[in-house]
């Protein structure tokens, strides 16, 4: 065993005088085969690593790269796609990890082709990068299979981030807050912006974690327990002005929403986790607990109102009976008046101050509030509020019609006409009217909470009305919102219950045609055995039935000719026998079977044809391998594809054959490559793998050999594919499925 070399944490101090460490660095650089660059990290204004300065290449990375000792751009400026092989990526992390850091990768791109072995390590403020690549030696078959690989790989992964893109822009353009969970945990798939904010926290803090550890705030306010609630009945819910305690600017603060939790269906119809579609209404909600705190200090105030009304009612029967006592005595009627005036001025007073006092409530409430006069219900007071409802219009001292002429035949009229004449108060929400905008005096819709009360003067008859008002256009829209994509979602889902019932249609249909059809071919195939034994057995006694003279000229010719037809007719039944033979067995009970093994015995049994057009076989495939699978059935789809990979051979070269095996995730690969006549696969493809097609007629054959190489593979759970170029070459991969 090769003793293990431990890395040096510093330069050996005796070696300083024979190697000083600045030619010692500038030496290692030139001398060096592989390739070394130098370079700086460039951060953009909030301080990300956004690209590289290349300080200093060597000249062996010189030669690699093509670029001189000292490039002039940046690293991104010379090799964009590093950004989708990961190889950026790689440079980035490494230096801000401070950790080596080594990277195999296939490079095509940016003027270069070759597999680069990559070894980078951050030193000081800059980052070492060393490299090498295979551009002087051959490429091995495995580095081939690895560039196709990777080439797969790269383009599965742009089309599965272009597909999340798309999703996560849909979500994030949204006008309302959407999530989405998944599992028994809830964890959270999306979220959009609004959602984020919503919940106080960032998204990279919220995206793929249980919602409870990513949100622990709500944790014990229930929202978990409706969502798996959802979940389990597939029933959606629906919150209208739900209290939530959220964090708000690094606190909890009882926030409110409307909300729906809605289950989300895959296309198999399984539930695969809940949508929730959320508005925050608490604006509205604390506006209308205002008005409600608003409307209480009304009513005490007309309860003041009324108290001194009364007092005053009972200083009037004071005074009458004052007045009646003047006509006793002209000296009790001079105390009388004065101690009456002191009272009445004093009183006065109280009913100024209370009028102040409501006069500036009313001018501060935030809401709207006016007072309308009189049987006309002409504008005696309003507040600011109720001002900015309908700014640049004329109101005060005008009569409410007269102000707001598109009020005139609106249930707003009617219904103030019906409280000063009843004296009953009307609360109303969400009241729909459409009033002119100032700018163009067109009609728009707007939505308001409003309560008409009745005014008395001190006689109990009612003079004018008291009106408190508040818009909630915005809370109505934000509804409508939600109400629409609910209805958007329920025509998705009617739509893939509709498809899903055509599909189950058409499937049943297409199983009932099968069993027909393999019906068809095994009594076919049976019911013609007969006819073609009979046939066989005429042809030979008119053989030996007819003359010696006869048997000269066209006749032997023609004889040979219909023996040649009655085998190729009778092959072709026993094909037929072999298709339904197929179709109604389906998968023969597995076994472990070497492919290796399989793929000699099938060299063996080819071994004359493989003489006679001077083939060359090349296996790759380990002997220790196995595979789950019915041993026949393999060696009839090993058979069919080596048979024509050397049938099909070029007239210009000799057929070379490869076969090769490799694990691909949860399948076993076996490779038929060959260099013969190739097939146009745009024109051919769908033609391939069907029944009595053949895209080559110059060799005799019947049609049927794919189509069941592609029976037996599907019918075990895998899937067979095929590469093709006119006059180079196919390759046939087939996918067997791990058991």
């Amino acid at each position: 065993m090769p003793a293990i070399v431990a890395p040096l944490s510093s330069f050996p101090a005796d070696l300083h005088s024979t190697f000083p460490q600045a030619d010692l660095l500038w030496g290692v650089l030139e001398a060096s085969l592989t390739g070394l660059a130098l370079y700086s990290p460039l951060h953009d204004a909030e301080g990300c690593l956004t690209d590289f300065r290349i300080d200093l290449l060597n000249a062996a990375a010189q030669r690699m790269l093509g670029q001189p000792a000292r490039p002039a751009g940046t690293y991104l400026g010379y090799y964009p796609h590093t950004l989708n092989t990961g190889v950026f990526a790689f440079h980035r992390d490494a230096f801000e990890s401070g950790e080596p850091a080594t990277l195999a990768v296939n490079y095509q791109g940016d003027g270069l082709d070759n597999y680069f072995r990559l070894s980078a390590r951050r030193v000081g403020q800059g980052l070492l990068v060393s490299f090498s690549d295979t551009a002087d030696a051959a490429r091995t078959e495995v580095e081939v299979a690895l560039r196709a690989s990777q080439t797969e790989e790269h383009a599965a992964r742009a089309e599965a981030e272009r597909q999340r893109n798309q999703f996560q822009a849909l979500v994030d353009q949204a006008p309302v807050a959407l999530g989405f969970f998944e599992g028994p945990e809830l964890r959270v798939t999306a979220a959009n912006q609004q959602m984020c904010t919503i919940w106080g926290h960032a998204a990279d803090q919220i995206l793929h974690r249980p919602l409870l550890e990513a949100v622990p705030e709500l944790r014990g306010q229930g929202f978990d327990d409706l969502l798996r609630q959802v979940m389990a009945t597939e029933v959606p819910v629906v919150g209208t002005e739900t209290p939530a305690q959220v964090l708000r600017d690094g606190q909890l603060k009882t926030t409110y929403y409307d909300f729906v939790y809605k289950p989300f269906y895959d296309a198999r119809g399984q539930v695969q986790g809940v949508i929730d579609v959320a508005v925050e209404v608490t604006a509205q909600v604390v506006a209308r607990q205002q008005v409600e705190r608003a409307h209480e200090q009304v009513q005490k105030l007309n309860e003041e109102l009324a108290a001194i009304n009364e007092e005053l009612h009972a200083s009037n029967e004071e005074y009458q009976r004052a007045n009646m006592a003047l006509h006793e005595t002209q000296g009790q009627l001079q105390q009388l008046n004065q101690a009456l005036e002191a009272r009445v001025a004093e009183r006065t007073q109280q009913i100024v101050e209370q009028s102040v006092r409501l006069a500036r409530l009313v001018q501060e409430a935030p809401v709207a509030i006016c007072m309308l006069d009189g049987p006309e219900l002409v504008f005696e007071l309003l507040n600011p509020e109720y001002e900015a409802l309908f700014p640049g219009r004329l109101l005060l001292g005008r009569p409410l019609l007269a102000a707001l002429p598109e009020l005139l035949g609106s249930p707003v009229a009617a219904l103030l006409r019906q409280v000063y004449e009843t004296g009953v108060s009307y609360e109303g929400r969400e009241l729909l009217l459409h009033l002119a905008r100032p700018s163009d005096g067109q009609l728009e819709s707007r939505y308001f909470d409003f309560v008409y009360q009745a005014r008395y003067d001190a006689a109990g008859r009612i003079n004018g009305l008291v009106m408190f008002g508040f818009e909630v256009t915005g809370r109505v829209q934000s509804r409508q919102q939600v109400q629409d994509l609910n209805e958007e979602l329920a025509a998705i889902n009617e739509e893939l219950r509709v498809s899903n019932e055509e599909l189950q249609e058409t499937n049943t249909q297409l199983t009932r045609t099968n069993v027909d059809l393999d019906n068809f071919i095994y009594t076919a195939s049976h019911d013609l055995k007969a006819p073609i034994s009979n046939l066989e057995g005429l042809l030979l006694m008119l053989s030996q039935e007819l003359p010696a003279a006869s048997q000269v000229g066209e006749v032997p010719t023609l004889l040979r000719l219909m023996q040649d037809a009655i085998e190729r007719f009778g092959r072709t039944i026993g094909h037929l026998t072999d298709v339904s033979r197929l179709q109604k067995e389906h998968t023969p009970q597995p076994t472990k079977i070497s492919p290796a093994r399989v793929v000699q015995e099938v060299q063996l049994d080819l071994a004359p044809l493989i003489a006679q057009s001077r083939a060359q076989v090349h296996v790759t495939v380990p002997e220790g391998i196995t595979l789950l699978f019915s041993e026949k059935n393999l060696r009839s789809v090993v058979y069919n594809l080596l048979s024509n990979a050397i049938k099909y051979q070029h007239p210009e070269r000799a057929p070379v054959v490869h076969v090769g095996y490799q694990p691909h995730g949860a399948y076993q690969v076996l490779t038929v490559r060959d260099n013969g006549l190739g097939m146009d696969l745009a024109r051919d493809r769908e033609k391939l793998f069907a029944m009595f097609q053949r895209l080559h007629t110059h060799v005799e054959g019947t049609g049927i050999g794919l189509y069941m190489v592609k029976k037996i593979v599907e019918n075990a759970g895998g899937r067979i594919e095929v590469q093709s170029e006119p006059g180079l070459g196919s390759t046939f991969t087939i996918y067997f499925a791990r058991y």
